[in-house]
């Protein structure tokens, strides 16, 4: 995950993970899990843990102490539902004894913490980690602990997949995002200018900017984020369905990919944008000024992992549900590939802490994953928000299997509302998602800004296979070359 992006992609996606949190008092699981929870009273008998991690005999009468990823101070109800998790856990596991602490992790700052000893015990982590960390040695192999919980095979196995690494598993999924263009449907409509077709071009994506591109009223035909390491992020999207990729890997070396004939479509398309003028004059935006601008109705279009345009520019922006529509990534030629940006938040165990403490941290992150009680609390939520006005924005991508017996029943509560916002069934058929590359993915990302920002700011003609070469060059010299490939 995109440094910037995850300062709000958490924020975003606060609501789910609080009610994850705070909405499992009793830790109920679900009734149509009756195998899986005959597995888990089996491997109780054993040495496996109980249904949701918890530890054998043996391991209770051990005394162990965790430190817990806690959320900034001014996040007062999300610290508070942690501390109520914390209690749960430990009434449940007297041997243990969990310490809430705050540090965001920063890729700039995880080697400092990792040398100093102060990272948590288990801390959250962008989809884009996962090699530097296992590389490191700085987070835990959690293969066996997996094995003995139940809930592994309900995993999503698209969300899991950056955090299983040489047949190895790292991190558990929190959230997870496919990258998307968010319509705001009014605006064309008052403009008097027919939808573009979901089975878009990007030729197709500029002209329907152009159409409804409104300088003098202040809205902008699409809304791109031009600054920060979201600006290369935002990029990649169009890199990735023009075919590109960011690197290979082979024998051992990371080789930068991204200045191929794909890369000089995708920035092509960036320059045209700029000919075309439908971005906004002040397009120095990062990932919550985009988000913002939409929200008040500026923009008619801009791009997002999955819903979390949705939930703002609808309960924050007082849009109607009826006028926001999610399309996929343009395609370069019709019938193309709409390939995007995909990502999310993993939960990972330090690797420094002890055997015991990696067992407890594991225990206490997976233990109210599947439970009832968070649907009951998804269902309370929905009513909760339908009482403000508000809409409910599913994730289009889960923690869970969506054709498991919990993704079903997640489901059920959905359909039963009217408050839920409802994607195109031709966008789920249409969309695709990648993952974000393997290594120094960050560092790509910031260079990337860099070329884009020379792209836009320009008011000549560019060489823009020479700034992809040498974008790809110096993140070659400076960061690829650096990596060691186990």
């Amino acid at each position: 995950m995109n440094k910037g992006r995850s300062k709000r992609m958490l924020a975003y996606g606060s609501l789910a993970m609080f009610v994850l949190l705070a909405g499992c008092a009793s830790k109920t699981n679900t009734a149509d899990n009756k195998e899986t929870n005959a597995n888990a009273n089996a491997k109780t008998e054993n040495a496996a843990g109980a249904s949701n991690g918890a530890g054998t005999e043996e391991a209770t009468a051990e005394k162990v102490s965790i430190v817990a990823y806690a959320y900034p101070p001014d996040k007062t109800a999300e610290n508070a539902a942690l501390d109520a998790r914390i209690k749960r856990f430990t009434e449940e596991n007297p041997n243990v004894s969990i310490t809430p602490k705050y540090w965001k992790y920063e890729n700039s700052e995880i080697a400092i913490k990792m040398a100093s000893n102060s990272a948590q015990t288990e801390f959250t982590t962008w989809a884009t980690e996962g090699k530097l960390l296992t590389d490191k040695k700085w987070i835990a192999d959690l293969t066996d602990y997996m094995a003995t919980w139940p809930y592994a095979k309900d995993l999503n196995a698209f969300a899991t997949k950056p955090y299983v690494i040489e047949g190895k598993t790292y991190g558990i999924p929190i959230d997870a995002y496919g990258m998307t263009i968010t319509v705001n449907k009014k605006i064309f409509e008052d403009k008097g200018v027919p939808l573009p077709p979901m089975d878009w071009t990007m030729e197709e994506f500029i002209a329907a900017a152009k159409a409804v591109n409104d300088p003098e009223k202040g809205i902008a035909g699409f809304i791109p984020m031009g600054k920060g390491t979201e600006a290369g992020w935002n990029w990649t999207n169009f890199l990735y369905t023009a075919g590109g990729d960011i690197q290979t890997v082979a024998d051992g070396k990371v080789t930068a990919a991204f200045n191929s004939e794909a890369g000089l479509k995708a920035l092509q398309f960036y320059n045209d944008l700029k000919v075309a003028n439908v971005i906004p004059k002040q397009w120095a935006l990062g990932y919550g000024d985009a988000l913002s601008m939409f929200n008040q109705g500026r923009g008619a279009m801009v791009m997002c992992g999955s819903g979390n345009a949705l939930d703002g520019a609808i309960n924050q922006g007082g849009i109607s549900k009826d006028d926001v529509l999610i399309y996929p990534i343009p395609s370069v030629t019709k019938g193309g590939k709409h390939i995007g940006v995909a990502g999310g938040n993993y939960k990972v165990i330090n690797g420094l802490a002890d055997k015991a403490q990696q067992k407890a941290a594991f225990d206490f992150v997976v233990d109210e994953y599947f439970t009832q009680d968070y649907l009951d609390a998804i269902d309370q939520q929905i009513v909760d928000q339908k009482s403000k006005k508000q809409v409910y924005v599913p994730q289009l991508i889960n923690y869970w299997n969506d054709d498991s017996e919990y993704g079903k029943q997640y489901q059920a509560i959905l359909d039963k509302h009217d408050n839920v916002y409802k994607y195109s069934p031709e966008l789920i058929k249409l969309m695709e998602s990648k993952p974000e590359a393997t290594y120094e993915t960050q560092a790509f990302y910031a260079e990337m800004a860099n070329v884009i920002q020379k792209v836009l700011i320009s008011k000549g003609d560019l060489d823009l296979q020479k700034l992809l070469d040498e974008a790809a060059a110096k993140v070659q010299k400076e960061n690829f070359d650096k990596v060691k490939v186990q």
